[in-house]
C-alpha cells in the first residue's frame, strides 16, 4: 500500500511542485509590486512586458496559457468561448485576510465590465481614471480656473493661446488617446444606455445626432486647441511637452504622474480636473475608468492558484502598499487615501461620480477596431466631417451584423492570379541558359546525399505549408475549432477588401522606391569609394555602422524626425518656415519619411557587397582599357560592371523582397495602430489574425504573401543565369 502511495505522490508532485504564471502588461505601475506579492505567496512565476499580449497570443493558439494575465485581449470573445474562469464562487467567498466577502471589497461598479450572464470574468485593482492634468502654479499665476463644461474648457483654452502657450499636448501618433474624448462627449449627450448599446452593435447606436455632436466638439477641439504637430508626438514625447510648458494641459489616464515620475520638474505643482461635460447635460457626474482587469485562464494548470493570487494582490493592505508605491487609484475601498496630495483631482472624481463608464481592457468588437483606428485618424485631422464619419461607423456595424457580402472586386482575383501566373512562367525561361549536364550520380549515392536536406525541407516548409493552406481554406478565430470555408477567404480579400489592396499597393510603393534608391546609391559610393585605401576603407565602416544598431537606428530616426527636433530646426533655418513643427510620423507623412531612413540604414550592406565585387574586377583589364582611350564611364561599362551586375542583381532582390515582407518599421512607428492607408502586408496579417480575431483569412494572407515571395524569388533566378 505504501508503495502505491509514494508512487502516486511521486506522480503528482511535479502539478503541485510546478509555480503558477502570471504574465502581466508592464505598464506605468512597473513589475515590483506584483513580484513582491509573487514573492510573498510563493511558488508564483511572474512576468512582465510592454508587448506581453503579442506573445499571450500565440500561446493561446498553442492551448498553453498562463493562470493569471492583465494583458489587452479579447477578453469578450474569450469569454463567450468558455476560456476565462467565472470568479463568483471565490468572490461570493471569504477575502484574503478574512474579514468579509472578497465581493465586497471592490468599489462599487467596478465589477460590472466584465461581467455576462449574472458571472463576473474579470477583478480590477489598478484604476486609470480619465482626467485633464495641468500646472496648479501656472493657473494661479494667470487666474485660470479648471473648467465646469467642455465650453468653459474651449474658452480658457482660447485664453491660453493668447499668451503665447499651447493649450493641450497630445498624442497624436497614437490617435487611440481620442477615444477617451469621444466617449466622453457621447456619454454626456446620449446617456449610459445609448453608450452601452455601441457596444453591442446595436442599429442606429453610431449615426445619431449626440454621435454627430460628439465628434464636432473632440475634431473642433482638436484643430483649434491641440499643440502644434501633435499629430506627430508619441505619447512620452507628449507629456514632456506638458511637463515642461510647452502646452497649458495634457488629457490623459491616471498611470501619468507613475509613468513620468523621472521626468516630473522640481516644484511643479501637478493637478487634474475631470473632462468637462457640455453645458446644459443632465447626465448624473460619472468617472470615465478604464481598469486594470485580471483573468485566469479556465484551461490553465492551477487555476485555483491563480484565483489566490488575485485575491492577494486585491487585498486592502496590498493595494494600499501599490497606491503608496506607485501613486496609482486603485478599484479597491478605502485605498486611494493613500494617494499623493498631486492627485487630489483624482482622488476627487472617484469621491463625486455616481457612475462610470469606460472601455476596461477590451475596446470593441473586433471587427470594429480598424473602422474606429481610421475614424480618428480622419477625425482628428478633418479629413472627413463628423456626419460622413458617423454613417461610416454606422454601415461598418451593419456589415458586421450582416455578415460577409458580395465581392465588390469580382474581377481583381482572377487578375490578381494571371499576373502572378505570367510572372511564374516569365520566369522559367532560365532554364534554357543553364550549364551543361554533369554525370549523373548513382541513385543510391543520390538517396543518401539528398535525403537529409529533403527530410528537413518536408519538416519545415511542406508541413507547415500544407497546415497554413489548410488553415486558410478555412474559418478560424483561433479559439474553437476550424470550419471548412473553402476559397472563401481568398475571395474576401482579393474581391472584397480595400484594406487588402491598399496594402498591397503600400507594399509596390516600397518595392519600386527603396530597392532602386538603395541600389544606387550604394552602387555609387562603392566606385567613388575604390581603389583600396585606408581612408576609403574608414568610410566604408561608417556606412556600414547603421547595420549594426538594429531597432536603436529607429529610435534616432524618431527623434530626429520631432515635429521641434534637430531636422525640422535645420530646414527652418534653412529658409523653409512651413517646416516648422512639420509632422514627419504622422501617419499622412509616413511613406516618404521611411525613405530617408532606409537610405541610411540598408546602404551599408549593399555598399560592401558591391565594393567586395568591384574589388574582384581585374587590374589588368582595367589598365587594358584605360590603354585603349576608354573613358571613366566605358571602363565601368565595359569591365566593372560584368562582374558588379550579379552581385548589384541579388542585393535588388533581396531589397525587393523585404519591401514585400515589411512590417516592423511600420508596426513600430504606429505603435501597433495603423491606419487602412498605411498597412503593408505584413501589419494587415498581424491586425486580422490577433486584433480580429480572423485567422482564416490570416492565413490566405500569408500564403499570398509567400506565393509574391516565390515568384520574385523565381524572377531572380533566371537574371542570375542569363
Amino acid at each position: 500500500m505504501r508503495c502505491w502511495v509514494w508512487l502516486w505522490l511521486l506522480l503528482a508532485w511535479p502539478a503541485w511542485g510546478q509555480p503558477i504564471e502570471v504574465a502581466l502588461f508592464e505598464g506605468g505601475e512597473g513589475l515590483d509590486f506584483f513580484q513582491r506579492c509573487a514573492r510573498r505567496m510563493g511558488n508564483v512565476h511572474c512576468q512582465g512586458d510592454p508587448r506581453i499580449s503579442e506573445k499571450l497570443r500565440i500561446r493561446l493558439l498553442e492551448g498553453k496559457p498562463p493562470e493569471v494575465t492583465n494583458a489587452s485581449l479579447p477578453f469578450d470573445q474569450l469569454i463567450e468561448k468558455g476560456k476565462i474562469l467565472p470568479l463568483d464562487a471565490w468572490l461570493d467567498g471569504p477575502n484574503w485576510e478574512g474579514t468579509g466577502r472578497w465581493r465586497d471589497d471592490f468599489l462599487p461598479g467596478s465589477l460590472d465590465r466584465f461581467s455576462q450572464a449574472g458571472h463576473v470574468y474579470g477583478v480590477p485593482l489598478q484604476y486609470t481614471v480619465q482626467a485633464c492634468y495641468y500646472s496648479r502654479s501656472q493657473f494661479r499665476a494667470h487666474g485660470w480656473q479648471p473648467p465646469q463644461t467642455w465650453e468653459e474648457w474651449t474658452r480658457l483654452c482660447d485664453r491660453i493661446q493668447r499668451t503665447g502657450q499651447a493649450a493641450l499636448a497630445f498624442q497624436g501618433r497614437y490617435t487611440y488617446y481620442a477615444s477617451p474624448l469621444i466617449q466622453h462627449c457621447y456619454y454626456y449627450l446620449a446617456g449610459p444606455q445609448a453608450y452601452a448599446d455601441q457596444f453591442r452593435l446595436k442599429p442606429g447606436s453610431f449615426d445619431n445626432p449626440a454621435m454627430i455632436r460628439a465628434l464636432e466638439m473632440v475634431q473642433q477641439l482638436a484643430l483649434q486647441h491641440f499643440q502644434e504637430g501633435s499629430m506627430g508626438m508619441s505619447h512620452t514625447e507628449a507629456q514632456l511637452e506638458f511637463l515642461q510648458g510647452h502646452a497649458a494641459m495634457l488629457v490623459c489616464g491616471s498611470w501619468f504622474k507613475s509613468e513620468m515620475r523621472d521626468k516630473i520638474p522640481a516644484g511643479f505643482e501637478l493637478a487634474e480636473f475631470p473632462l468637462p461635460p457640455p453645458s446644459g447635460c443632465r447626465v448624473p457626474p460619472a468617472a470615465q475608468v478604464g481598469a486594470g482587469y485580471f483573468f485566469v485562464f479556465s484551461e490553465s494548470a492551477r487555476p485555483d492558484r491563480g484565483v489566490d493570487y488575485l485575491r492577494l494582490i486585491t487585498s486592502r493592505a496590498r493595494a494600499e502598499e501599490l497606491v503608496r508605491s506607485q501613486d496609482l487609484p486603485v478599484a479597491i475601498r478605502g485605498a486611494n487615501r493613500q494617494l499623493s496630495s498631486d492627485l487630489n483631482g483624482l482622488k476627487q472624481i472617484l469621491e463625486e461620480a455616481q457612475a462610470s463608464f469606460g472601455e476596461g481592457m477590451s475596446s470593441t468588437h473586433p471587427g470594429m477596431a480598424q473602422v474606429w483606428s481610421d475614424l480618428r485618424f480622419d477625425l482628428l485631422t478633418a479629413r472627413a466631417t463628423p456626419a460622413v464619419l458617423a454613417r461610416r461607423l454606422e454601415d461598418a456595424a451593419s456589415r458586421l451584423r450582416a455578415g460577409p457580402g458580395p465581392a465588390k472586386y469580382p474581377l481583381r482575383p482572377w487578375l490578381f492570379v494571371l499576373g502572378l501566373a505570367g510572372l511564374w512562367l516569365l520566369g522559367k525561361g532560365a532554364t534554357s541558359n543553364q550549364a551543361p549536364q554533369r554525370p549523373r550520380l548513382p541513385w543510391s549515392d543520390a538517396v543518401w546525399l539528398a535525403a537529409p536536406p529533403l527530410f528537413l525541407y518536408l519538416c519545415f516548409f511542406c508541413l507547415p505549408g500544407l497546415g497554413a493552406l489548410l488553415a486558410a481554406l478555412s474559418s478560424w478565430d483561433g479559439l474553437t475549432r476550424p470550419a471548412w470555408a473553402g476559397l472563401s477567404n481568398f475571395q474576401q480579400l482579393l474581391g472584397n477588401s480595400p484594406r487588402f489592396w491598399q496594402a498591397l499597393g503600400n507594399n509596390l510603393f516600397l518595392m519600386a522606391c527603396i530597392p532602386s534608391l538603395v541600389t544606387l546609391w550604394s552602387v555609387l559610393f562603392a566606385v567613388l569609394l575604390q581603389p583600396e585605401r585606408p581612408a576609403h576603407r574608414f568610410l566604408r565602416g561608417l556606412y556600414f555602422l547603421p547595420n549594426l544598431l538594429g531597432i536603436g537606428g529607429i529610435l534616432i530616426w524618431q527623434q530626429l524626425y520631432h515635429p521641434q527636433g534637430p531636422l525640422n530646426r535645420l530646414l527652418v533655418a534653412l529658409g523653409a518656415q512651413n517646416m516648422a513643427n512639420f509632422t514627419w510620423l504622422s501617419q499622412d507623412h509616413l511613406y516618404p519619411s521611411l525613405l530617408p531612413l532606409a537610405l541610411w540604414s540598408a546602404g551599408g550592406f549593399q555598399l560592401v557587397l558591391c565594393s567586395a565585387a568591384l574589388s574582384q574586377v581585374s587590374e589588368d583589364l582595367v589598365d587594358a582599357a584605360r590603354l585603349e582611350g576608354a573613358t571613366p564611364w566605358q571602363q565601368f561599362w565595359a569591365v566593372s560592371w560584368p562582374s558588379l551586375r550579379p552581385t548589384v542583381l541579388a542585393g535588388y532582390f533581396l531589397l525587393l523582397i523585404g519591401a514585400i515582407k515589411s512590417f516592423e518599421t511600420i508596426w513600430l512607428f504606429t505603435n501597433q495602430e495603423p491606419t487602412t492607408q498605411v498597412h503593408v502586408l505584413g501589419t494587415l496579417l498581424v491586425q486580422t489574425a490577433f486584433a480580429e480575431l480572423n485567422l482564416g483569412e490570416a492565413t490566405a494572407l500569408a500564403v499570398i504573401l509567400l506565393g509574391l515571395v516565390l515568384v520574385l524569388q523565381r524572377l531572380l533566378n533566371r537574371l542570375e543565369l542569363e
